[in-house]
């Protein structure tokens, strides 16, 4: 049981800001700045229904609760570090900058001087010239320096901030995002006041809403443990919750030297440096685990690792510690990047990694991750060309429960991991792909899934049909050079309009790809108002799949057996594109 110090009510102004404390989110805990335009864009919102309402006498509205921080405080009170709450400070200390800034930009001696005050009162400050800069909120190492360049050191004389350090990490950019957008928004404010006064006026209220009126109930606790436990008891119920941050401060937890902890951070580090967006981080931790224990959903991932760990940490004598799993994370991290980016330099395999994104496959990418610990990426093309025609056959086109197929590629993932060959692997693969009579069958009803997935059907099957017909000039297929066309159109004129609709409209025989942009006009046209854009297409599944059945010339309308029978026809191409496990042979 965690043990609180106190739990008191604090103001923004007594949390950061001179005359308090310095607030420093520590190394060993702790995530980055992660609030999305989202999570800001409603701060601001109930900033703005706060501060109207404060402004005009509503007691309700009196404050603003923006809920609890947990801090590790020492019984001297000379300094408190941050377990819990570091997003909603930095976003607060973000917006009481973008306050300073637009003062600052008014270019008067009032706005200047309230610029400058705001500074140094809840931001930072020098004591005295030759003295360092005092910063009231201290950001971890991953996001210290960068907070600093382009929040915090801030210079009177230019109303500026240095902004030495370019934007690397996912963090790094969301923090200037939430700058910008509280400008924008701020800005946009200002322009129903007509006067500089008035100007002034709603900058000294904002600010003063956001310095005495946000409240927070600080729970102080004595302990790293106590705060940790306090930290994800809060975050078990809410949102915030995220099983990397928690991950990471478990194992800061049960590290037993610096060396371990600075081996954490470096594995961390590797995560922030190697993945564009949090969610991919998010995704990568559950897929390490999957491909070395099994199938575990994203819920109770954090509690399984923490139990799965602390009992291999807590061996005697140890076999594993902290060191050496963040070692692995920090391996497996750098190839499941370069297999989510399709960038491992093997170029066939690259194409196949498209694939694999094109569809959304995630479920394929524990099983490489696995494989790809103990063999090169150019050995695992057979793998990766089974799994591929099981998740076409199973998911895309036969519309197949998803969880099966998971928990196959999974526990092949897992016995990888342990030793299992490839040949083990691509033959288990093979006998679980439906046969060619299910995926025909399958495949003459199957209506458009995705738009990204029928874009990679229709793209694989263009280039079959140019395979067959040795037509080696390329096309390019990728997102944004082609575009789905459904042929028999999605809004019809009325009189041409079938009476199942939208049974046909979607049939994947009734869908072909056309080069450019897509003309909405054109697309709703009739087939001999538009047949040239098939017929003289450079895409074979447009010029030479029997687009033109699916008219009746001599009644003036559509035929569903068109459509039937060209969808028959793509089947049976379909077949040589994503074969079976018996066509492997």
């Amino acid at each position: 049981m965690a043990i609180i110090k106190q739990a008191q009510r604090q103001t923004l102004g007594q949390l950061i800001g001179a005359n308090n404390p310095v607030v420093t989110v520590p190394d060993d805990s702790q995530r980055q700045y992660a609030w999305t335009k989202k999570e800001v864009d409603v701060f601001w919102s109930d900033i703005e229904k706060f501060k109207e309402g404060r402004e005009n006498g509503r007691e309700s509205s009196s404050e603003y609760f923006i809920g609890p921080i947990v801090t590790i405080t020492a019984d001297s009170v000379q300094a408190r570090s941050l377990l819990d709450g570091q997003q909603r400070l930095t976003t607060s200390t973000i917006l009481i900058a973008a306050i300073r800034d637009i003062l600052w930009g008014m270019r008067s001696a009032e706005g200047v001087s309230s610029a400058n005050n705001i500074q140094r009162d809840y931001i930072a400050r020098k004591s005295g010239r030759k003295d360092p800069m005092e910063y009231f909120l201290v950001l971890s190492l991953f996001d210290r320096d960068f907070f600093r360049d382009n929040i915090q050191d801030w210079s009177e004389i230019t109303g500026e901030c240095p902004r030495l350090e370019k934007p690397t990490r996912p963090s790094h950019k969301l923090i200037l995002d939430a700058y910008s957008n509280f400008r924008q928004k701020i800005t946009n404010r200002l322009r129903a006041h007509p006067d500089a006064e008035a100007r002034l006026d709603y900058l000294d209220s904002l600010r003063e809403c956001l310095i005495n009126g946000l409240v927070f109930v600080e729970i102080q606790t004595p302990s790293s443990s106590d705060a940790n436990e306090v930290f994800e008891t809060i975050n078990s119920r809410g949102k915030d919750l995220s099983t990397v941050d928690l991950v990471r401060n478990f194992l800061m937890e049960k590290s037993i030297s610096d060396h371990e902890k600075s081996r954490v951070n470096d594995a961390w580090r590797s995560l922030l440096d190697g993945f564009d967006r949090r969610e991919e981080i998010e995704k990568f931790l559950r897929h390490f685990w999957v491909s070395k224990h099994g199938d575990v959903k994203s819920h109770s991932l954090y509690s399984i690792i923490r139990k799965n760990l602390s009992d291999r940490f807590d061996e005697r004598p140890q076999q594993y510690g902290v060191g050496a799993f963040s070692a692995d994370l920090e391996g497996a991290a750098g190839r499941y990047a370069e297999l989510i980016t399709g960038n491992t330099g093997d170029s066939n395999f690259d194409a196949s990694l498209g694939e694999v994104k094109a569809m959304n496959a995630d479920a394929l990418y524990p099983l490489l991750l696995s494989a790809s610990g103990y063999h090169k990426y150019a050995d695992l093309q057979t793998l990766l060309d089974a799994s591929i025609s099981y998740y076409v056959r199973w998911t895309v086109v036969g519309r197949r429960e998803s969880t099966l197929l998971e928990e196959n590629l999974f526990s092949i993932a897992k016995e990888m991991s342990k030793g299992g060959t490839i040949e083990e692997a691509v033959q288990k693969i093979l006998g679980w792909i439906p046969d060619d009579e299910t995926f025909a069958a399958d495949f003459r009803d199957a209506v458009a899934p995705k738009q990204s997935q029928a874009r990679y059907l229709l793209a694989k099957i263009e280039q079959h049909l140019r395979l067959e017909a040795e037509v080696h000039e390329e096309v390019v297929l990728g997102d944004g050079k082609v575009y789905v066309e459904n042929i028999y159109p999605q809004k019809p004129a009325g009189e041409l309009r079938l009476e199942d609709h939208d049974t046909w409209v979607s049939r994947l025989g009734n869908l072909t790809l056309l080069a450019g942009k897509k003309n909405q006009t054109i697309s709703s046209r009739s087939l001999p108002e538009k047949k040239h854009l098939y017929s003289g297409s450079a895409l074979l599944v447009s010029s030479r799949t029997n687009v033109e059945d699916l008219w009746d010339e001599e009644s003036n309308r559509w035929r569903v057996e068109g459509i039937e029978a060209r969808q028959q026809l793509m089947a049976k191409i379909a077949l040589n594109v994503w074969p079976s496990g018996a066509r492997w042979a």
